[in-house]
C-alpha cells in the first residue's frame, strides 16, 4: 500500500464549490432582488435580498432547516459566491421568512422569467416544434411527522400533495407548489396554471 502524505495547504478548500455557479445565475436576477429590497425596505439589519440568497444557498445543497445557516457563518466562500453582503443568523433567517415569505414569494416568477430570458437555455423543443409543459401533482410521504398541512394523500400516505410544472423535455421546474395532503389534486389548479403561464 502506498504511503499517504498529509499536508496543510495555504488556501481553504470548500465542499460547496458549485455555489459559484449558483452565484453566477443570481447576478442575472440582481435587478429583481434590488426591486425586492425597495418593495420591502429595512432601516437596519440583513437585506431581504441577502435572506433570499442565503436560503437559496442552503436549498441548492438540500438543506431546508434554518439552523443549517450557522455552518456558513465563518465561510467566506459561501458569502462571496452568492454575493451576500450580510449573512443572517438562523433566528433572523427564520423570523424574516416567517414574516415576509409571502411578499418575497411574489418576486419568484420575475426571477425565473428574468433568469430563463437572459440565459436562453435549450428547453428541449419536441421534433414537431412544440415546447411541452408538464403539470401534475404527486404525493410526498411525511408520515410520522407533525408538520403543518400533513394529511392523507390520494396515494394513501400521510404527507403533502404538491403540484409541479416542468417546461420543455429537459424539465426546467417552473412551479413546485407545496399543497396540503388532503387537498384534491384539481383544487386551485387554475391559480397555479395562471402563475405558471
Amino acid at each position: 500500500m502506498r504511503k499517504l502524505i498529509v499536508q496543510q495547504l495555504d488556501y481553504d478548500l470548500t465542499p460547496v464549490a458549485g455555489l459559484a455557479l449558483v452565484g453566477h445565475y443570481l447576478k442575472a436576477v440582481q435587478p429583481v432582488l434590488a426591486r425586492l429590497d425597495k418593495a420591502l425596505p429595512l432601516k437596519t439589519g440583513v437585506a431581504n435580498s441577502d435572506i433570499v440568497r442565503s436560503y437559496l444557498g442552503l436549498l441548492v445543497q438540500g438543506k431546508s432547516d434554518f439552523d443549517a445557516i450557522e455552518n456558513f457563518r465563518s465561510d467566506a466562500f459561501f458569502k462571496q459566491a452568492l454575493g451576500i453582503g450580510l449573512l443572517p443568523s438562523s433566528p433572523t433567517l427564520r423570523q424574516r421568512l416567517d414574516a415576509k415569505a409571502s411578499a418575497m414569494f411574489e418576486s419568484v416568477p420575475q426571477m425565473i422569467e428574468t433568469l430563463l430570458g437572459s440565459q436562453r437555455p435549450d428547453y428541449g423543443v419536441l421534433p414537431c416544434g412544440w415546447l411541452p409543459l408538464d403539470v401534475d401533482t404527486f404525493s410526498m410521504d411525511n408520515g410520522g411527522t407533525a408538520k403543518e398541512g400533513v394529511g392523507r394523500t390520494y396515494a394513501g400516505v400521510d404527507g403533502y400533495c404538491p403540484l409541479a410544472a416542468y417546461l420543455g423535455s429537459h424539465g426546467f421546474c417552473l412551479e413546485l407548489a407545496l399543497r396540503p395532503g388532503e387537498q384534491h389534486s384539481a383544487s386551485e389548479t387554475d391559480f397555479n396554471l395562471q402563475r405558471i403561464v
